[in-house]
């Protein structure tokens, strides 16, 4: 449709608003596996997931892995997405062809959809194992093939790794009670085996924490589960966890300050205790001196005098400029690390506040800052001047509640400018204020406007500080966060290195979605628009008599996949994409047309994605304790409640291991479970 009042380059218009109907081609056909290495529970298994796009049927061959070539076929497999022919020559003869079939898959016209592939009715496919699956859209042949490893068995794990240790407990897939008699073995990347033990009544298994370790197999009757170690830990970050790292020999570093000059000597203490605060014998302790470039400047051991460390360490005159260690070892090859910072600086003599509105403002609100300066001996700074520049940026993660959660359009433009000079002289009380007009109240996306200021001295010398004033364009934004990491890489459109999301090539891009206030409250919403668009630019060569040749483009946001996303009152949805390499956005607007988005690339580098990509997110129990703390021999009343009534383990534990577990079977209304506070805990953390 093109509006009437659309204007030619000549003014010209049409007389009436003009429609057509145009058919584009079909969307070039693709399948794929929705998932690498799936655990399927055997007696419970529903099916393959699978994306297809335009592709009706598939013709899928199902190998299962030989049991002594387990350790092998894990190594050279890599948890690939795809299988080569050239690749498939020495991996398949480590693993059985048990089954071929075709599938029905026949979606929805251009939309990908993802499918189940059933099979629960297929007889070869009913025995506990290790499996590979090779998938072909049929009748077509290509180099390369999708491929995905799946196991079939009833045996759940999880893992818990301490300093020096590995717990493992293991559970009934199907009914969740422990299993008992259950081989778990470390192997290393190359498939040797490292230790192995067997699950006790409990279900738990103790094993030493091998650096070398990268791959957990629990097997038992045929059934196997893999759990590989290389890959993130569950993703706590929505979790209260606070604190500094416990350990069974506590050293505490203070010293009289952590900011000296070069030339200046650094002073040291340190006092060692156990985990419930109580004085260590006397031992040696090796202090390391680490210079800003992380190279280590001495090494020293130190002995304690009547229970107090004491280390004294005379900085050159001309030493580096920067942030400086002290790392500590007591023994554990665990490093306590203590920081003071290396700086050419003047004491100050005068004190700087600046303060703007707690809560977030409206985009027509006007931004305050007070300000407030002062002599260190208690005078006002009265007819001191402030100087001071006022900025404009995006406020991406806007929600501290909502950690990783991204919100507002990331392809906005004029979010990032310089907004106004500042220039005033303090009351005689040393008070002021500083207000700029709104110049943005048309946007949708979280800002921040920030106030550097710096109060002069009589002399010319500035006391600088920095004050930020949120503004939230909403009632309620959605907000994105990847389910993969970020890394460094090169933008094009600003010239620089940047952190941005990555994800592989030919795998799915997954995303938590929240509909969220400015205080982290997730609210309902129905109809969130969800869009994956392809962010592509066309490069081409211009000739023009001032500049020579030019490199210039052409850019296109091709929409690849939408759906619609409906969200409950405090409820994270999840939705997830197929990608090939290239650059991507992913934009949700909600009803309010109140639009987020993220850029993510898929396929950048070569590197592995383990550094806190494809962390699990867990559901929350929610638990509920009668008392703040308690005392040795005290007994815990814990209140148990959990989003489905199932079996799983309750634990206490420490950063040393396990103190306490018990098996649980809570109820749809919750559980009161006891736990009685050992006396040889003795901790009081």
């Amino acid at each position: 449709t093109i509006g009437k009042e659309v204007k030619a380059l000549n003014n010209a218009t049409f007389s009436k608003d003009y429609e057509k109907t145009i058919t584009t081609r079909d969307i070039q056909p693709s399948v794929g596996f929705a998932s690498r290495g799936s655990l399927l529970p055997g007696k419970v298994v529903e099916g393959l997931p699978v994306m297809a796009l335009n592709v009706n049927n598939v013709d899928v061959n199902f190998f299962r892995v030989k049991p002594e070539s387990l350790p092998a076929f894990i190594s050279q497999w890599e948890y690939r997405n795809s299988l080569a022919n050239w690749q498939s020559d020495k991996l398949l003869q480590m693993a059985d062809l048990v089954y071929t079939g075709r599938f029905d898959l026949n979606p929805a016209r251009n939309t990908r959809e993802k499918l189940l592939l059933p099979l629960g009715d297929i007889k070869p496919l009913q025995q506990a194992g290790v499996y590979l699956a090779v998938m072909n859209q049929a009748g077509r042949y290509d180099y390369s093939n999708p491929a995905t490893l799946f196991t079939l068995s009833d045996i759940g794990v999880s893992a818990h790794r301490y300093h020096n240790r590995l717990d493992i407990f293991t559970q009934s897939l199907e009914n969740g009670a422990a299993q008992q008699g259950i081989e778990v073995s470390l192997l290393n990347e190359k498939g040797q085996t490292l230790t192995q033990a067997t699950s006790d009544a409990q279900g738990h298994v103790q094993l030493e924490n091998d650096k070398n370790a990268a791959l957990l197999l629990a097997r038992k009757d045929g059934q196997t589960t893999l759990l590989d170690l290389k890959l993130p830990a569950l993703d706590l970050a929505e979790f209260n966890i606070a604190g500094a790292p416990g350990y069974s020999k506590q050293f505490f570093m203070f010293g009289p300050r952590d900011l000296y000059r070069p030339g200046e000597t650094v002073i040291l203490n340190g006092l060692l205790r156990d985990a419930d605060g109580k004085a260590l014998p006397n031992q040696p302790i090796k202090l390391d001196v680490i210079k800003p470039d992380g190279q280590v400047l001495r090494s020293v051991v130190s002995q304690p005098e009547n229970g107090l460390y004491h280390f004294t360490w005379p900085l050159d005159s001309n030493a580096a400029t920067g942030m400086w260690h002290i790392r500590a070892n007591t023994g554990d090859n665990q490093y306590r690390m203590w920081d003071f910072h290396v700086e050419d600086f003047m004491p100050e003599r005068m004190a700087l506040n600046l303060t703007g509105e707690k809560t977030p403002l409206t985009p027509k609100d006007e931004v305050k800052f007070s300000v407030v300066g002062y002599y260190l001996y208690g005078a006002p700074a009265n007819g001191n001047t402030l100087q001071g520049q006022l900025f404009l940026r995006p406020l991406r993660e806007a929600v501290s509640a909502l950690p990783g959660f991204e919100f507002g359009d990331i392809a906005a433009e004029n979010l990032s400018r310089t907004l106004d000079e500042v220039q005033l002289t303090l009351d005689d009380k040393g008070r002021g204020e500083v207000s700029t007009e709104s110049q943005w109240k048309e946007t949708h996306s979280p800002l921040q406007v920030i106030f550097q200021g710096s109060l002069l001295e009589s002399g010319g010398r500035p006391v600088t500080r920095r004050a930020e004033q949120a503004i939230w364009p909403a009632d309620a934004l959605p907000g994105i966060r990847p389910q993969f990491a970020s890394k460094s890489v090169y933008d094009y459109r600003t010239d620089s290195t940047v952190k941005q999301p990555i994800v592989d090539e030919g795998s799915n891009a997954g995303f938590d979605i929240v509909y969220s206030d400015a205080q982290g409250v997730k609210k309902a919403v129905s109809g969130l628009q969800v869009r994956l668009i392809r962010e592509r630019r066309d490069y081409y060569w211009n000739w023009s008599e001032d500049e020579g040749w030019q490199s210039q483009f052409d850019q296109k946001d091709l929409i690849e996949n939408e759906q619609t996303l409906d969200l409950k009152a405090d409820e994270t949805g999840k939705v997830s994409f197929p990608v090939e390499w290239g650059a991507y956005r992913l934009e949700v607007k909600a009803p309010n047309e109140a639009v987020s988005s993220v850029r993510f690339w898929a396929g950048y580098s070569w590197q592995d994605n383990s550094d806190g990509s494809g962390a699990v997110r867990p559901d929350r129990v929610t638990l509920k304790l009668d008392k703040a703390s308690y005392r040795p021999g005290d007994t815990i009343k814990l209140h148990i409640a959990a989003p489905t009534a199932g079996k799983g383990y309750a634990m206490v534990e420490s950063s040393e291991g396990p103190l306490w577990w018990q098996e649980i079977d809570v109820p749809a209304q919750g559980l009161d479970l006891t736990i009685p506070v050992d006396k040889t805990w003795n901790r009081h953390d």
